[in-house]
C-alpha cells in the first residue's frame, strides 16, 4: 500500500511540475499573486519590514501555511545562514544564525545565544523552543546581535514568534486536518468570538500532531528488548498544545492582551545511528549488529523525550498623548525528561537513565516610545528571574559492571589499578540548581539628520547574577548502589554515610555587568530603496557546566559578539522586484562549547571570527508567477593559539588539539534556496497553486575539532546536500486542499553528529526522509 501511495503522490507532483511550462493563457482569469507588505516589531514598534535598517527575515501567516511550517525545525534552510539542529529530535531545537549557536553544547541549564521570544516575552528554557508552531501571525528572525532592545542571549540574533490575537470584529475560525506517510496525523484549529464589538474578544487555538518514527526499532531482531517503548520506532513525533488569548480594548488608548498556553511533547526519542570504528563493525563489547540498516537502531534504553511547557503572557499598550507605553509580562514553567541510549545497540555502553530538568521564569519589560517630527525615542527597563533544577543519571560502559561482578567499585578503571580492582561502569547521579537574576535599562533614539538620512543610537546596561546551589554528584558500584560523592555542596541533600571526595561551598556565585548597544546610519535611495551601516554588540549569559559528574561544575564567562554590517533594501519595477542584501563581519569572544573526554563532558569557551554576505530577492515574472531566491556565504574560523582535549591521541601539542583555522560547528560556507510559486488555473472561486522549495547547504562540521581529532566518519562532517519540497494546493474563499511532499528525492544526510570515539563509535542523527501527505482547511 505504501508503494502505491508513494507512486501516486510522486506522479501527481511531477505532473504539477510539468504544468509550469503551460502558457498562462490556459488559466481562466487567475487572481494575481502579490508582494506582501509585512509589518514587524523588530524595533519594539510596528514598522514596514523594508524600512527597518537591520537584517531581518519574516514569514507571514500565509507563508507559514504555504511552506507547511509546524515546528521550529522547519525553519532550517528557509533563510540564508540560518540552521536548526539537535540530537534530541524536535524536543530541543538548537538555532544557529551566521555561525552563532549552541555549537555542540547540550546543557539544559544553559541558554541559547539565539534569543527566542513568544509575543515579545523571552523564553529561556531551550526545551520550550520545541513547542509546536501554530496559529501564528508571523515569525521574525533578526540576524546579528540584538543587545539594545532585546538584551542578553542574542549574540547571534533573535526569533520572535507572534501569535494571532482577537481582532474584535466578526466571529471566525478555521480547522485544518491532515494525514501522511509514517502514520502522520495533524489537527489544528482556532476560533475567536467578539464578546463586545471593538472592545472585548477571545481566541482559542490548538494543535495535535502524531507521526511514527523515522528510525526503525530492530532491537528484537538482535535478541534484545527495549523496556521503555517496546517495538515502537525511534525519532517519532507526538505533541499537543493549546492557547487562549483574551483581548480587551476599552477605549482608543488602552489595548490589553492576555495569553495562556500549554504544550506537551512525548515523542520516542532519536537514538541516532552508530558508526563503529572497528573495521569488523564490532563495538567495544565485541557485539556485531550484522545487517543493520542506515535508518535502523537496536537501542534498549531509548525512551520518550517528554517535555512540558506552560505559561502566561500579558501585553499592555497605553497611549498617553505623544507617548506610547508598553508592558510585557511573562511567566513560564516547564520540565524535561530524556532517557537517551546513544550507542544504538543492546550493548550497555552509553545511556542517560534518564536526564531531567525543571524550569521556571518570570520577566517584566516596561518601555515607553515617544515619536515627534524627525525624532523618536524608546526607553525602558527589564527585570527577570529564572531557575533550572537538573537531575541527571548517566551510565557509561555499563557492561564493565556485569564483567566485574557484584559489589565492585572502580569506575572506568580510573580509581584503582585494574589488576587490583576490575573496572566498573561510570554510573553517576548528578544534581544542581542554577538561579539567574537579571536587571537592565535601555534606550534608543532615531534622529532624522535630513529628510533621507537617519541615525540610530542605542545602548543597554545589564547586570546579571548566576548562582549554583544544591549541587552534587555520586558514583554507584557495580551493583548499582551509591558508593561515594565526587563532590557535594554544603547544605545539598545527600545520602548519609557516603564519603565526599571534594566538599564544595554551599553556593558559587558569578556576577557580571555588561554594556551593549548599536549605532546605525541609514540613507534612503530613490523612492523605495535604503542603504545602511551598523555596529552592534551582544552577549550571552555565562553558565555552569550542567553535565559535570566528577569535578565541581566549572563556570564559563559570557560570550560577546562585536558585529559590523552594511546592507541594502530596495524595490524595483513597480514593486515587481524586491532585493535585500547584507555584508557582515563579527568578532566572537568566548563561544561556549562542549568537550567530551572519556565520556565526561566539560564546558569550554573559544574565540573566533566570521564574515559573509546574504542576498535575498523576490521577483514577479508575471501576475501569476513569483520566484524567491536567497544566497548566503559564511566564513567562520577559530583564532590561533587555542587548544582542547590535552592528552588526546590525536594531539601533537601537550596543550591538546590546535583549533586555529577550524570552522565553527553547524556553519556551512554556502547556503542557498529557490522557491518558485505559480497560479496554474482559476477553478470556480479559487486558484490552483503550485510552489516548491529547493534548499542547499555546503559541508558543515559537527564540533570545533573539524577533521583534527576523530578517526571515524564524523571527521568529514556532513558534505553538501540539496533538499526539494513541493506543495500543490487549491485555495478558495472558505477552504483549502493541499497535497505536499518534503525531501522528495529522499536524500539521506546527517543533521547532527557527536564524536564518542572514547567508546569507539561516532553518533549521527539522520535528517528526515521523504515525507508526503494531504491536508484540508475549512474557514468559517
Amino acid at each position: 500500500m505504501r508503494r502505491n501511495i508513494t507512486g501516486t503522490v510522486t506522479s501527481a507532483l511531477a505532473l504539477s511540475a510539468s504544468m509550469l511550462a503551460v502558457p498562462m493563457a490556459l488559466a481562466a482569469d487567475p487572481a494575481p499573486l502579490q508582494l506582501e507588505e509585512i509589518i514587524v516589531t523588530a524595533n519594539r514598534r510596528a514598522e514596514n519590514l523594508q524600512s527597518v535598517p537591520v537584517s531581518i527575515a519574516a514569514l507571514s501567516a500565509d507563508a507559514l501555511e504555504t511552506k507547511g511550517v509546524s515546528s521550529a525545525a522547519a525553519l532550517s534552510g528557509m533563510m540564508p545562514n540560518v540552521r536548526v539542529n539537535s540530537p534530541f529530535s524536535e524536543t530541543q531545537p538548537n538555532f544557529t544564525i551566521r555561525g552563532v549557536g549552541v555549537a555542540n553544547e547540550f546543557n539544559p541549564n544553559a541558554q541559547s545565544p539565539i534569543g527566542v521570544y513568544f509575543d515579545e516575552a523571552y523564553q529561556g528554557f531551550r526545551a520550550s523552543h520545541g513547542a509546536a508552531l501554530y496559529d501564528l501571525e508571523r515569525i521574525e528572525v533578526l540576524k546579528g546581535p540584538q543587545g539594545t532592545l532585546y538584551g542578553r542571549n542574542t549574540t547571534g540574533g533573535a526569533i520572535n514568534l507572534i501569535t494571532r490575537r482577537p481582532e474584535l470584529g466578526e466571529d471566525k475560525g478555521y480547522l485544518t486536518a491532515g494525514i501522511g506517510n509514517y502514520g502522520r496525523f495533524t489537527l489544528t484549529g482556532a476560533a475567536e468570538a467578539t464578546l463586545v464589538e471593538d472592545e472585548l474578544g477571545a481566541r482559542i487555538a490548538f494543535t495535535r500532531l502524531y507521526r511514527d518514527g523515522y528510525i526503525k526499532n530492530v532491537t528484537e531482531r538482535y535478541g534484545a528488548t527495549n523496556r521503555l517503548v517496546g517495538t515502537k520506532d525511534f525519532d517519532s513525533d507526538d505533541s499537543m498544545a493549546g492557547r487562549l488569548s483574551i483581548r480587551a480594548k476599552p477605549n482608543d488608548t488602552i489595548d490589553l492582551t492576555l495569553r495562556g498556553y500549554l504544550s506537551h511533547n512525548e515523542p520516542v526519542g532519536s537514538t541516532g545511528v552508530i558508526k563503529q570504528l572497528n573495521p569488523t563493525g564490532a563495538d567495544i563489547t565485541g557485539r556485531v549488529l550484522t545487517g543493520i540498516g542506515k535508518r535502523e537502531a537496536a537501542a534498549t534504553n531509548q525512551g520518550r523525550f517528554v517535555s512540558n511547557a506552560r505559561g502566561l503572557n500579558l501585553k499592555a499598550d497605553v497611549n498617553v498623548g505623544d507617548v506610547a507605553i508598553s508592558s510585557v509580562t511573562g511567566y513560564d514553567t516547564g520540565d524535561l525528561h530524556q532517557p537517551f541510549d546513544f550507542d544504538g545497540s543492546p550493548s550497555a555502553i552509553g545511556e542517560w537513565r534518564p536526564n531531567a530538568a525543571n524550569f521556571w521564569s518570570v520577566g517584566q519589560d516596561l518601555h515607553a516610545t515617544y515619536d515627534a517630527d524627525g525624532f523618536s525615542l524608546i526607553g525602558g527597563a527589564y527585570v527577570g528571574s529564572q531557575k533550572v533544577k537538573v537531575s541527571n543519571n548517566y551510565q557509561y560502559v555499563g557492561f564493565l559492571s556485569a564483567l566485574a561482578g557484584p559489589g565492585q567499585f572502580n569506575p572506568g578503571g580510573n580509581f584503582f589499578p585494574p589488576t587490583q580492582v576490575p573496572p566498573t561502569a561510570i554510573d553517576a547521579h548528578q544534581e544542581l540548581s542554577q538561579a539567574q537574576e537579571t536587571y537592565a535599562v535601555y534606550a534608543e533614539a532615531v534622529i532624522d539628520l535630513t529628510d533621507t538620512t537617519r541615525l540610530t543610537l542605542g545602548g543597554r546596561l545589564t547586570h546579571e547574577q548566576v548562582r549554583l546551589t544544591d549541587y552534587s554528584s555520586f558514583l554507584r558500584d557495580s551493583t548499582g548502589r551509591p558508593f561515594l560523592y565526587t563532590y557535594a555542596s554544603a547544605g545539598a541533600r545527600i545520602l548519609s554515610g557516603l564519603p565526599v571526595l571534594s566538599p564544595a561551598p554551599a553556593e558559587i556565585k558569578e556576577s557580571v555587568t555588561k554594556p551593549t548597544g548599536r549605532i546605525v546610519l541609514s540613507q534612503d535611495v530613490g523612492d523605495q530603496g535604503m542603504v545602511y551601516g551598523s555596529y552592534s554588540r551582544g552577549y550571552r549569559s555565562g553558565s555552569f557546566n550542567g553535565q559535570s559528574i566528577v569535578p565541581v561544575p566549572n563556570f564559563v564567562k559570557p560570550e560577546e559578539v562585536d558585529a559590523f554590517e552594511a546592507g541594502y533594501k530596495g524595490r524595483f519595477l513597480d514593486n515587481a522586484l524586491q532585493v535585500n542584501a547584507a555584508l557582515f563581519y563579527n568578532d566572537y569572544k568566548g563561544q561556549q562549547v562542549q568537550e567530551i573526554q572519556n565520556g565526561v563532558a566539560f564546558l569550554r569557551s573559544l574565540d573566533g571570527r566570521m564574515y559573509g554576505f546574504e542576498l535575498e530577492a523576490t521577483a514577479f515574472l508575471s501576475d501569476d508567477v513569483r520566484v524567491q531566491a536567497a544566497l548566503g556565504y559564511l566564513n567562520t574560523r577559530y583564532k590561533n593559539g587555542q587548544f582542547l582535549a590535552p592528552g588526546d591521541a590525536a594531539a601533537t601539542d601537550p596543550r591538546g588539539i590546535a583549533l586555529g583555522g577550524n570552522a565553527f560547528p553547524f556553519a556551512p560556507e554556502w547556503t542557498a534556496s529557490l522557491s518558485p510559486e505559480m497560479v496554474l488555473a482559476q477553478i470556480g472561486d479559487g486558484n490552483l497553486i503550485l510552489n516548491a522549495d529547493i534548499q542547499y547547504a555546503s559541508r558543515q562540521y559537527f564540533d570545533p575539532f573539524n577533521d583534527r581529532q576523530a578517526m571515524g566518519p564524523i571527521r568529514d562532517g556532513q558534505k553538501g546536500y540539496t533538499l526539494v519540497d513541493a506543495r500543490l494546493r487549491y485555495d478558495a474563499d472558505n477552504f483549502t486542499i493541499a497535497l505536499w511532499g518534503k525531501n522528495l528525492f529522499n536524500k539521506y544526510y546527517y543533521s547532527y553528529g557527536l564524536n564518542i570515539e572514547s567508546f569507539a563509535f561516532d553518533f549521527f542523527t539522520p535528517g528526515a526522509p521523504r515525507t508526503y501527505g494531504v491536508e484540508a482547511t475549512i474557514r468559517f
